[in-house]
């Protein structure tokens, strides 16, 4: 089976947002309002779209499902980068309530920072910011957790990686071809698998030969080639 028309993901940007106590607008549903100019917005190294941005305002309405195993999020905030551009971040998601993030969002006394894995988001900006428009033709996705820290507001973080095509293509003989430099592919020697590492942009590959075995170091990476 063929693997090379689905999309892939980009490690995009890291956010980390300071919520305040939430409000109780019904039985179902609550507004969790950020607190201003607390959070952030980075983008990972090497991303081809830089930025550094600070939440201004912004807020979630949560709403319960009616069995209450899971809760649907709805964001929108503003932020504001260095250079004084604003953008709209907006995500909607949903929570697993059965695990630690359910007692962070009921307010339970027990509650402790949780793992990545039981939240997960859609996200997208909006910005007339010539350096920041291209952000509004991409769609991104995260997966998120809560820190909890005593003394602290609650910190939702949220690892964004940007949804793209796939880029690998068999060329002629059944030979892999990469169409942008940025990547590294190589064959596995059992089968017409094509095996693929996305590499930050900054990053450059030292390597006699890509063979498929093979580790690759890469400055402070170490990773090893896995199927698409």
């Amino acid at each position: 089976m063929k693997l090379t028309n689905f999309p892939i993901l980009i490690p995009a940007f890291t956010a980390q947002i300071a919520i305040n106590d939430p409000l109780v607008i019904t039985s179902n549903l609550l507004n969790i309002p950020f607190v201003p100019k607390a959070g952030t917005l980075v983008s990972e190294p090497g991303y081809e779209l830089p930025l550094e941005a600070t939440f201004i305002q912004g807020g979630d309405f949560i709403r319960r499902d009616p069995d209450g195993q899971w809760v649907k999020l709805e964001v929108t905030s503003v932020a504001r980068d260095t250079s004084g551009s604003l953008l709209r971040f907006s995500y909607n998601g949903v929570v697993n309530m059965a695990g630690d993030e359910g007692k962070v969002i009921r307010g339970d006394t027990n509650a402790t920072t949780t793992g990545f894995g039981n939240a997960f988001v859609q996200i997208r900006f909006e910005t007339d910011a010539p350096g920041l428009k291209l952000l509004q033709d991409k769609l991104y996705v995260g997966s998120g957790r809560f820190v909890i820290e005593e003394d602290r507001p609650v910190i939702v973080e949220y690892k964004i990686s940007e949804v793209s095509k796939s880029i690998c293509v068999w060329g002629p003989r059944n030979k892999p071809h990469i169409d942008r430099s940025k990547f590294l592919l190589r064959m596995s020697t059992t089968s017409r698998v094509p095996l693929i590492v996305k590499l930050p942009l900054k990053l450059q590959v030292v390597a006699p030969e890509l063979q498929s075995a093979a580790l690759l170091l890469l400055h402070e990476y170490a990773l090893s080639c896995g199927p698409i």
